[in-house]
This record gives C-alpha cells, structure tokens and sequence, in this order.
C-alpha cells in the first residue's frame, strides 16, 4: 500500500509555489519531511522537490491532474528514501486515486496490474463514469498503460 510520511500526507511536507516568477511558500512545517515546488504555465504543471514515500509522489501528481485547466503534468518529484515500485503498488495507488474521485463509484469497479499496465473491470451506469475511472488511472505516475473493460449499464 502506498504509505505517506508519517501518517501526516502533505502536511509535513513544505509546499511552495512559482506565481510571477516569485517562490511563494505555501505550506511550511517545522521540521519540515519532504519538500514540493509547483510551477504551472500554460496548462502544464511541473512538481519538483522530494517527497518521503511513492504513495506522496503518486498523490500529488494526481491532485495536480485534477486542477481545473491542466493538460499536462510533470511529476518531477523524487522519492527518499528511494523504494522499490511494483504492480501492487501501482494497482494501490489506481483504487486510491478511484476513492477519491467524487465522480467514481470505486466499489463497483475492480483494478489489477501487470507490467505496469493497469486493467478495470466493472460496471458503471454512465460512460462519463467509465471515462473518468480511466482518466485517474492514467493519472497515477507510473501507469504505461489502461486496459479499460468497464461496462456501461444504465
């Protein structure tokens, strides 16, 4: 399971962010378990900086998908200490990403992965639904492709 910091997420992590060619701090603990720089222009919104655990870095590439107006996201954030990836966590991050979308039903929708490619199952009653359960799991860094076997039945 893609695990935060300490139990804290973001909130032990400093945030910052470029706003007219300014760094501002957004969020600033102290001590401080991670830090996250975000840079957005034109759509296109770029973390750098640190993070204490996959699951935090995952996360915050998704969170930046969701921001109204994003087309691209660069998840430049590196992991320390560094930890091995693998399917599992991979298919956790995907059910995380589906539990957090307020337009997703996760429990009618199974994920598994293989290789990096992540396949969902279920049914749906809206293709708008389907759409989005794919749309989070590309979302999730890591993911090289979606297999989506979701079906549509009103």
């Amino acid at each position: 399971m893609p695990r935060p910091a300490t139990g804290h997420g973001f909130a032990a992590c400093t945030i910052s962010a470029w706003n007219k060619g300014k760094l501002d701090a957004v969020h600033a603990p102290t001590p401080s378990e991670g830090t996250i720089t975000v840079a957005a222009s034109d759509g296109v919104v770029t973390l750098d900086g640190e993070v204490p655990g996959l699951g935090l870095k995952r996360l915050a590439g998704m969170l930046a998908w969701w921001v109204p107006g994003s087309r691209d996201v660069i998840n430049g954030l590196g992991v320390t200490p560094p930890e091995a990836d693998d399917d599992g966590e991979i298919t956790d991050a995907v059910r995380i990403a589906l539990e957090k979308d307020p337009f997703v039903n996760a429990d009618q929708i199974r994920v598994s992965t293989q290789d990096a490619v992540v396949v969902l199952d279920g049914l749906v009653p809206k293709a708008a639904e389907r759409e989005m359960a794919e749309f989070d799991a590309w979302y999730v860094f890591g993911v090289d492709r979606v297999i989506n076997r979701i079906e549509v039945r009103p």
